[in-house]
């Protein structure tokens, strides 16, 4: 008997990670941060942001600042009439340059060992790491899986495709665009072994590794993951 996962149409944005899920060891995460309660976890690390997006918003730092020379300069004696621009401009400058600073710090804090940042299946439960705060949350735990938008129900807010894992009383989306492997995958991943207890024991092992990498290799001929 197969089982079909799919997720809503458009739910797969075309520059989401294709590549798997990593066997890693809880020894590479070391003493500076928290390890996976399972000594072997399947592992989407964070992608950091995009070189394109953060040149685009370099620019638009460096227009600030030459905006704020500008009205600085034409001013001159009158700057006390041109203070609302330069309150505008100069904000601008520290607002847009912030993000450029966040964002190279973030391809370290993302993606380099032991600060690795990211969501990890094993036989206990799901590791998540990230920079708000760590959290293991075991199966037993888990009250729902799913493939949603976020402001769904809100026209005038950004609609976001997410994997949400609910569990006790918390919420967790995990932005599509930001996985370091296919959310397909991950999303296949987490339904089975939440829903299939007995299966749990072949996570932290090549089977489950195995299990998953044909999981990827049916993507591209569809939505979803067909699991026997």
């Amino acid at each position: 008997m197969t089982t079909t996962y799919e997720v809503p149409a458009d739910w797969l944005p075309r520059d989401v990670s294709r590549k798997p899920l990593l066997l890693v060891n809880a020894f590479a995460f070391s003493k500076s941060a928290t390890p996976p309660m399972d000594q072997w976890t399947h592992f989407a690390k964070l992608r950091p942001v995009p070189w394109k997006l953060v040149a685009i918003l370099l620019g638009a730092a460096l227009m600030c600042v030459w905006a704020f020379v500008g009205v600085l300069d034409l001013a001159r004696e009158e700057v006390a009439a041109a203070i609302p621009f330069l309150i505008l401009t100069g904000g601008g400058a520290l607002f847009f340059g912030g993000i450029v600073v966040m964002s190279v710090a973030s391809y370290n804090k993302r993606t380099g060992w032991p600060h690795l940042h990211g969501v990890g299946i094993g036989e206990s439960g799901i590791a998540l790491r990230f920079t708000g705060g760590d959290a293991d949350v075991p199966w037993d735990a888990v009250t729902a899986i799913s493939a949603v938008f976020t402001n769904a129900d809100n026209l005038k807010k950004a609609n976001i495709p997410v994997l949400r894992v609910q569990y006790a009383d918390a919420t967790v989306d995990l932005n599509t665009q930001i996985l370091g492997a296919h959310p397909m995958v991950i999303f296949c991943a987490l339904t089975y072994y939440w829903q299939n207890p007995a299966s749990r024991s072949e996570l932290g092992t090549t089977v489950a590794q195995q299990r998953m990498d044909a999981w990827l290799a049916q993507v591209p001929g569809g939505p979803g993951c067909g699991i026997r």
